[in-house]
């Protein structure tokens, strides 16, 4: 059983049915009523030729019946020679639109590009909405705030559905190693080591790491004895073997401190050496090899892909869980996410720069914009059938081109009028 089909694609069809049917309607009228003005002119002419017309009466409507037959016929076969042969006759210059629908699409189009896609003038139309007070005043409002992250909420469940997990999980370690193995990585792994030596947590990271060595050598002594004995001779003393291990232990434990300490000579040296990494694996030394390959390895597929599929579905099990609760955080994160913004906003300097950001990607994308769109309308034209074409067009503009058959039917027999009477006039 078919489901059925949405109403929009009902109503759209009926709609525009409906809307030609009255064009249509409305076209016939206006048409009857030319032919109706025509009609009455030769109506008058033919009057004018009965025995029973007055004879200074019958020259009169003779000279206005003829002139606005002249009139109406000249602008019928105007009018009709648009968009057909007039009678079917092909006379020479008749039948424009059919003949010429390529020509009128590309015109159309060009008209459109011209008047409507000019930059300037739509970045002015974006100025003037002024897209980040709009987005402010929508944030602001709490009620429309409440919907927007209901709105967001909603669509997370079926983002973050489990179907296709795996696949987007391998997808992205392959994109992921497929990119690193073509990258040149040394610069951007110099940099962030580079980054990392010289920021204010490389000190406690440094003493962190002493102080756990130090605390784990403390607990290793009765290993460093154990070892020590078991490798002394049998005619080695006890007590020198103990000696020589505690001297063991000390010697790595002052060591450790002087690493820990940046003014020790050996913290110092480490320090430097630290340093200096960053040059030394942009320079690509053998280090920076090792690294770089440790690191493809790492994001490999094999590596990458189960970690990928873990966090998310860790991530997504999280926030499945989270969503379900109207209290949840992640609506807490979107409410407070919203307000802030709106709360930024407010200040000149942030919707500004929001504006011009918006009108930046609107003007860069507005070339391609503009053509496709231009494109679009001419195909979309020479693309329909020629008598459809015509047809569609002169529902749209031939009731106001019977007004012209009308005004020239009207017109020729004014003029006509007037002139039988200045003729009078000049003849005495």
């Amino acid at each position: 059983m078919h489901d059925p089909a949405p109403l929009n694609d009902i109503t759209a069809p009926v709609a525009a049915e409906s809307d030609d049917a009255a064009l249509r309607r409305d076209l016939s009228r206006h048409r009857w009523m030319a032919g109706s003005c025509l009609a009455l002119a030769a109506g008058g002419w033919a009057v004018s030729h009965a025995p029973f017309m007055p004879p200074g009466i019958a020259p009169a409507l003779r000279a206005v019946a003829e002139a606005g037959m002249i009139g109406g016929l000249a602008d019928w076969f105007a009018v009709t020679a648009l968009f057909r042969h007039p009678l079917g006759l092909p006379i020479p210059h008749t039948a424009l639109v059919p003949r010429n629908r390529d020509r009128i699409a590309d015109g159309i189009a060009a008209y459109i590009d011209r008047e409507f896609l000019e930059p300037a003038m739509l970045v002015e139309q974006v100025r003037r909405m002024d897209p980040a007070a709009k987005l402010a005043n929508l944030l602001a409002d709490e009620e429309d705030r409440g919907r927007l992250v209901d709105l967001v909420a909603g669509m997370l469940p079926g983002l973050l559905s489990r179907q296709g997990d795996a696949p987007l999980a391998n997808a992205l370690g392959h994109a992921l190693a497929a990119g690193l193995s073509q990258a040149d990585l040394r610069p951007a792994l110099a940099g962030a080591l580079r980054h990392f030596v010289n920021s204010p947590s490389l000190e406690p990271l440094l003493r962190e790491i002493a102080d756990r060595l130090i605390h784990l050598m403390h607990g290793q002594r009765g290993w460093v004895e154990s070892a020590v004995a078991g490798k002394s001779r049998w005619w080695m003393p006890s007590s020198v073997d103990k000696s020589l291990a505690d001297t063991i232990n000390e010697a790595i434990l002052g060591h450790l401190w002087d690493l820990r300490s940046p003014h020790a000579p050996a913290g110092q040296e480490l320090r430097d050496w630290l340093k200096s990494l960053p040059d030394e694996v942009e320079a690509g030394s053998e280090l920076a090899q090792r690294l770089l390959e440790a690191l493809r390895q790492f994001t490999g597929p094999e590596v990458a892909g189960p970690l990928l599929h873990d966090l998310l579905s860790g991530l997504r099990d999280a926030a499945l869980a989270d969503l379900d609760r109207p209290d949840g955080h992640i609506r807490s994160a979107l409410h407070g996410v919203a307000a802030s913004l709106a709360d930024a906003m407010r200040e000149a300097p942030v919707r500004d720069r929001l504006n011009q950001a918006v009108e930046q990607a609107f003007t860069s994308a507005l070339p391609r914009w503009r053509e496709a769109i231009r494109d679009f309308v001419a195909r979309t034209l020479k693309a329909q059938d020629v008598k459809e074409f015509t047809q569609r067009l002169e529902l749209r503009v031939g009731r106001d081109l019977q007004y012209i058959r009308i005004n020239g039917t009207l017109l020729g027999a004014a003029i006509g009028g007037l002139l039988y009477a200045l003729n009078q006039w000049l003849g005495g």
